[in-house]
């Protein structure tokens, strides 16, 4: 049976990964909950679950990432939620060593697509994941010269090799709804496009696929390092 899509309309006449990722942590985690980034890029995903009140740990490919990303937590949480978030150096291989403190007992794991096959990625995420516990990819079919390459099919098989359970197909819509049409911005390319002719598509949306991890939750009290929703005042 093949999970069923939905579609969720922007706001305003744009909705980024951010944003998607932001009701993603609303939608699928709790305050004082684990949230894993495994590939954290920027470090903007750990800054936003911290200060959603989940503790957070986002791993970077390099350490000079890893303390850019650290200098900017400082600088975006107030220091009473600061402690929530982590940023190690390593990328998501670290999920998979043994003895990983993390191993089954994040809440909600959130990616994007990774590189082709997406083994180790998918894989971490599958260790890192509590029974019952949510893997959540934002990602989009990518323009290519010869036509768009199909992320949403890639990713699902390369989480279901791992063991995860495919649950959901969330379609965000990046453009607003004007009389019955689709009206898209101007966009720049993304990062893995390789260079050549326009694409004959604008991208109008992204995909967020909702995988599963099987077994039954455990209770967040009962979870290694729980942690109270913190008290006191957020920015």
């Amino acid at each position: 049976m093949v999970p069923a899509a939905r579609i969720t309309p922007a706001p305003g006449p744009a909705l980024g990964p951010g944003l998607e990722a932001v009701h993603v942590i609303a939608a699928f985690s709790r305050p004082g909950e684990l949230v894993v980034i495994p590939a954290a890029g920027t470090g903007a995903l750990l800054t936003a679950a911290a200060a959603a009140g989940r503790r957070v740990l986002g791993l970077f490919a390099g350490p000079a990432a890893c303390h850019a990303a650290g200098l900017r937590l400082d600088w975006d949480l107030d220091p009473a939620v600061r402690p929530l978030a982590q940023a190690r150096a390593g990328g998501p291989a670290l999920l998979l060593e043994a003895g990983c403190p993390e191993a089954e007992q994040a809440a909600l794991a959130i990616t994007g697509r990774g590189g082709p096959g997406g083994g180790v990625l998918y894989a971490a995420c599958e260790r890192v994941l509590r029974p019952g516990g949510v893997l959540a990819v934002i990602t989009a079919s990518t323009p290519r010269p010869a036509g768009l390459r199909d992320d949403p099919g890639e990713v699902i098989a390369a989480a279901r090799a791992a063991g995860l359970i495919y649950a959901q197909h969330i379609v965000a819509l990046h453009a607003a709804i004007t009389d019955g049409q689709l009206l898209p911005r101007p966009q720049d390319a993304s990062p893995d496009e390789t260079a050549g002719p326009p694409a004959v598509h604008a991208r109008v949306h992204s995909d967020l696929l909702v995988f599963t991890k099987p077994g039954t939750p455990a209770s967040s009290a009962g979870l290694k390092g729980f942690q109270p929703e913190p008290e006191g005042p957020m920015r």
